[in-house]
């Protein structure tokens, strides 16, 4: 076994966000995790697989969610990092919904919300005509109860709005996050449908719907006391439904009018195109697909899944749930790296699957709810991180046709694993709660499996509904100095810029692959950033690997900073019917960045070469470009 040791950076991290009072080292804190994990076995098998967890923690094979790092050990903790809720339309819900949002958030787990179900801006509510606040006034209310929870060390909250591209609140949200001041515990995602991408490839209408009525846009101009005319669009019923509205939401001034009012012919692609354009923009919206989610699963016969984690990678249904744990595949390459290990490979998925099955029976929930809802699936999420520090080891350049055809034959054995641990798991200890042989194996993911696993699951049931996802991974792949998920890595050489007061100062940093290229002689030039990879090249990885991931998957496509909105516009819809999330990000988009590409020119390189020499260069791992940034969906 070899152990784990943390660079400076690992370690400075470990000790800031995870380790307990008194522990120094990395495998301190993997005894804790490793005896309350087995805990949950029987009383003659808790000493073996105590020693078997430990032993894949302690080597950084197998790495936790970071709510499991965090927790374990500690009394009453919540060891999960996923959680979500569906508030219904009424006063009650969604008074509860804030409370326990709060509730699960001081308790470390990030909430994704999708609020479809709160009738629109301006509806009437009984007798008050066009009152209803609509659904972005509960997001937030919800947003800033998230501006006062700190959780764990000091952990702030991540939260995820969803909503429905039929509602009639659409425009009204995607406005919202261009104010980058707005909303800013959120991610936002519109969830799309089968019948709206069908709408888009065929150039149909458009209109919004709530409770089976339809809502159209009606143009108008705003005219100002002192005569500014400005062009707004608002949503109603009908003409009058709308000017009503716009008397009652829209108004700068008091004395606003509403004048050469007309409806709008409004396309499905027109739509599509606004929610690219300000994906380029601001990095909001992403999209999630809401059709494929519920059908490419295992779990459509005995729940709809409405929502998804801050990060998108697990869809959960109102009050389910998530624990998280990752495949260090960097740590799965050969010595002479022509290879991977297959066989270790295989025996750290069967750990992680038993590992996080009993996460769940250990956990702490924070409400009685998220408990049931956990229960009745069983769902974990097992994914990978540091994909493409295994790919540079190999040789082989992220987003090629190698690599994609490598990626096939790696996730696939990543699936069929992970169902006969689970299987061989619900042998000992008994199915998840809604497992029927006949409805489950009638699933789409599952008909995917090969017929001898199906055989065994028909005959011995399965432990966990549904297993696998591909979570950002920021936090704990910066603690074992790995790539992050299966992102590329932002770049060989980068600045960082750290704000101290009111300056900031810059670091040259070189990725820990980029360095060891350099000392083994290379030039490193073979080693591409996340802008070297085309677009195309990201969701086609993305793709790839969704294609045996019967959750979802965190993935962001990096964008040059001149790219267009109609471009992405085009691309996503090319591969809307093949991923259950899609998010982009535009270099620039958010300001001002932190990290800073730096082009392999040959001075460049050569300066790399002499902090190495002068023991001065500084080799770290940058953070993921999910956008919560703070570690919350799987850190």
């Amino acid at each position: 076994m070899v152990i784990k040791q943390l660079d400076e950076l690992g370690q400075s991290i470990f000790e800031q966000r995870y380790a307990y009072p008194g522990e120094k080292t990395y495998g301190e804190r993997c005894k804790p995790m490793a005896k309350h994990a087995a805990s949950a076995e029987k009383e003659g098998d808790i000493e073996k697989y105590e020693k078997r967890f430990y032993e894949s923690l302690n080597t950084g094979d197998f790495i936790p969610g970071g709510r499991i790092i965090y927790g374990s050990g500690r009394v009453k903790q919540n060891l999960l990092n996923c959680y979500a809720i569906e508030p219904e339309d009424s006063v009650e819900s969604i008074g509860k919904t804030i409370q326990d949002m709060y509730k699960i958030s001081c308790g470390g787990g990030g909430i994704g919300f999708n609020f479809s179900k709160i009738r629109p801006k301006g509806d009437d509510i009984g007798n008050v005509q066009n009152s209803a606040p609509g659904s972005v006034s509960v997001m937030k209310m919800i947003n800033e109860v998230g501006n006062h929870v700190k959780a764990g060390k000091n952990r702030r909250t991540a939260l995820m709005a969803q909503l429905g591209v039929s509602h009639p609140d659409l425009l009204e949200f995607l406005h919202v996050k261009l104010d980058l001041a707005q909303l800013n515990n959120f991610n936002i995602s519109v969830a799309i449908t089968d019948r709206f991408i069908e709408a888009c490839e065929n150039g149909e209408d458009w209109s919004f719907r709530f409770n089976n009525r339809p809502y159209y846009v009606y143009q108008c101009n705003r005219v100002s006391p002192d005569g500014t005319t400005e062009h707004i669009n608002i949503v109603g019923l009908n003409e009058g439904d709308a000017v009503s509205r716009g008397k009652l939401h829209h108004l700068n001034h008091p004395d606003d009018k509403f004048e050469d009012i007309e409806k709008v012919q409004f396309k499905a692609i027109d739509l599509w195109n606004r929610i690219w354009e300000n994906a380029v923009e601001s990095g909001d919206p992403g999209i999630f697909n809401i059709s494929l989610t519920n059908r490419y699963t295992n779990m459509s016969y005995f729940l709809e899944m409405n929502a998804t984690n801050p990060c998108g990678e697990i869809p959960l249904d109102s009050y389910a749930n998530c624990c998280l744990g990752h495949i260090n595949l960097s740590n799965m390459v050969t010595e002479d790296n022509s290879d991977l290990d297959w066989k270790l490979l295989a025996r750290t998925i069967r750990t992680g699957i038993r590992f996080l099955d009993n996460i769940l029976t250990v956990n702490h929930y924070p409400i009685e709810e998220c408990r049931v809802a956990g229960e009745r699936s069983r769902r974990i999420g097992l994914g990978t991180l540091g994909l493409h520090h295994m790919l540079i080891k190999l040789g082989i350049t992220y987003g090629s046709d190698k690599c994609l055809e490598f990626l096939e034959r790696l996730y696939s054995t990543i699936r069929d694993e992970a169902y006969l641990a689970s299987m061989y798991i619900s042998r000992d200890k008994g199915p998840f709660p809604e497992f029927s042989s006949k409805k489950y194996l009638d699933e789409e993911f599952a008909r995917t499996l090969p017929a001898r696993i199906r055989m065994l699951i028909k005959e011995n049931g399965i432990r966990n509904a549904v297993m696998l996802t591909a979570a950002p991974t920021g936090t704990v792949s910066m603690v074992h100095g790995a790539s992050t998920g299966i992102e590329p890595i932002f770049a060989p050489m980068y600045n960082r810029r750290v704000k101290e007061g009111n300056s900031s100062r810059q670091t040259m940093v070189l990725d820990p692959m980029f360095k060891k290229a350099l000392e083994e002689g290379s030039d490193g030039r073979h080693i591409v950033g996340a802008y070297d990879i085309t677009p195309e090249q990201h969701l086609a990885v993305q793709a790839t690997v969704q294609r045996y991931t019967d959750n979802a998957i965190s993935k962001t496509v990096n964008l040059p900073a001149d790219a267009s909105h109609e471009e992405v516009s085009r691309m996503a819809l090319k591969y809307a019917n093949y991923l259950k999330g899609m998010t982009v990000y535009r270099a620039g988009s958010k300001g001002q960045e932190p990290l800073e590409a730096i082009p392999l020119t040959d001075e460049n390189i050569a300066i790399a070469r002499q902090m190495i020499k002068d023991d001065l260069a500084i080799a770290e791992q940058a953070p993921d470009a999910c956008l919560i940034g703070d570690g919350n969906c799987g850190s």
